[in-house]
């Protein structure tokens, strides 16, 4: 089409050209200067002016196309250096996920020489020296990067977690202030600045990032961390506040908002105690079994009473509790009571009918070695202290340790209630024994839906 449309124009312009030859045949003159001129037909003229414009649009056609070509080459150039950096910088990407770090660094360190300002470069050279230790060399690289990109999120969350790192909370806490504030909508950093903030000793600020937190997260396990870490940040504002009065209303409005986190209110019990007031910290440990059977509450509970010299007082609420648990925690607890109230014979029979219960039982949970502590007491009571050695012996050696504590979300198992984690749970600890149960409970539901689907 393009070919035809130059054949046309050709034609037109040879037809005008002719046209114009024949209707002036006569010279015209045309001055050169001032004594230099030359007589040509007219049309001849004409065609000069014509073969002028050509030329002069071949030579701006010849240009654009010069210009052209040199965009493309340094395009593509530009195209293929940054093909380089990259590879070279996920080489030293590859090397510091494999452990590699001196190699890392020398790599990322060639591709941020090549470019200085890709900040996927710059962020992993700064992991490289921060895995070797050199933290300084790793702030300055972050330090260089935010002046050329500005307050970029991931930069300055680098920048924070750095900062924790060198044990400077304060300049963790305005980094990600800084970064959450590019980006009020991001749940992470808010984490990022509640953590900082926490470990600032800054509870109550730490806590109204969680909650702001909370109103981001959407799916329903984060949604869930979400909240238990708003509740342990409020749990420990009000420990940490100095006005007792003030403290303890603070820990009985989180035990009215939420019964089921137990830290409020073993916190409260344990004042109560330490004031000598038995019956509040009865009141709250009961109230507590309203909402549910826990173990270390009817530990505490019992605990309570024999200290006091009455452990018969406690008997009633452990079977009431014991009667409505799907677990065998609540009952192995009561046979233990039962020991120490001097209800043997009552002690015995609940201990046979845990033996009897655990040989049918579904989930083939082992709770040997609880039965056999409570067992070895009762031996030890009735004076059999050969037999209470032999029970005492195979529960110190069992699979685990008898009323031990397992945290929900790591499974770190501790031999004492505690009421925060290692892996920052705050309230998570609870019976082991009763959590294999459960968790047998589910693998028996599982394997009948499998044989179910075959």
């Amino acid at each position: 089409m393009r070919r035809i449309a130059i054949a046309i124009l050709v034609l037109l312009v040879g037809g005008g050209v002719a046209y114009l030859f024949h209707h002036n045949p006569h010279a015209a003159t045309l001055n050169l200067g001032e004594k230099s001129s030359i007589e040509l037909p007219m049309a001849a003229h004409i065609l000069i002016a014509l073969g002028i414009g050509a030329g002069l649009v071949l030579l701006a056609g010849l240009g654009r196309a010069v210009v052209q070509s040199l965009k493309g080459w340094s395009e593509s150039r530009r195209e293929r250096r940054a093909d380089r950096v990259r590879r070279i910088r996920e080489e030293g990407q590859n090397r510091l996920w494999a452990g590699d770090f001196l190699t890392a660094g020398r790599k990322l360190s060639r591709a941020a020489g090549k470019e200085p300002h890709d900040l996927e470069t710059a962020l992993a050279l700064a992991r490289s020296h921060e895995e070797l230790g050199e933290l300084e060399n790793a702030q300055h690289i972050l330090e260089a990067a935010r002046a050329k990109h500005g307050p970029d999120p991931r930069l300055l969350s680098r920048l924070g977690n750095l900062a924790l790192a060198r044990h400077n909370a304060g300049a963790a806490i305005d980094a990600f202030r800084e970064a959450s504030a590019a980006h009020p909508e991001s749940p992470r950093l808010l984490a990022e600045l509640m953590g900082a903030l926490a470990a600032e000793g800054r509870f109550h600020e730490a806590a109204a990032a969680a909650r702001r937190r909370l109103a981001l997260e959407r799916q329903p396990a984060r949604r869930e961390r979400a909240k238990e870490d708003w509740l342990a940040l409020r749990f420990r504002a009000a420990v940490a506040e100095k006005d007792t009065r003030k403290s303890k209303e603070e820990l009985r409005r989180l035990v009215g908002e939420e019964p089921a986190f137990l830290p409020p209110t073993l916190e409260l019990a344990a004042r109560a105690r330490a004031e000598g007031d038995v019956k509040s910290a009865d009141r709250l440990y009961r109230d507590a079994l309203r909402h549910g059977a826990s173990g270390i509450v009817l530990e505490r509970l019992a605990g309570l009473h024999a200290s006091a010299g009455e452990p018969a007082r406690a008997l009633g609420t452990l079977r009431d509790t014991s009667t409505g648990a799907t677990t065998p925690g609540p009952r192995l607890l009561l046979a233990r009571a039962l020991v120490a109230a001097d209800h043997l014979d009552a002690a015995e029979s609940e201990l046979a009918e845990l033996a009897r219960e655990s040989t049918t039982r579904a989930t083939g949970v082992d709770i040997a070695p609880e039965r056999d502590l409570v067992a070895g007491e009762l031996a030890l009571a009735r004076g059999n202290d050969r037999e209470a050695a032999k029970l005492f012996l195979r529960a110190a050696t069992g699979r685990r340790t008898p009323f031990s504590f397992t945290c929900r979300h790591c499974g770190r198992t501790t031999r004492e209630w505690k009421e925060s984690c290692e892996c920052g749970g705050y309230g998570t600890y609870e019976w082991s024994v009763d959590r294999a149960e459960e968790e047998g409970v589910q693998r028996t539901k599982a394997l009948q839906v499998v044989n179910v689907a075959r």
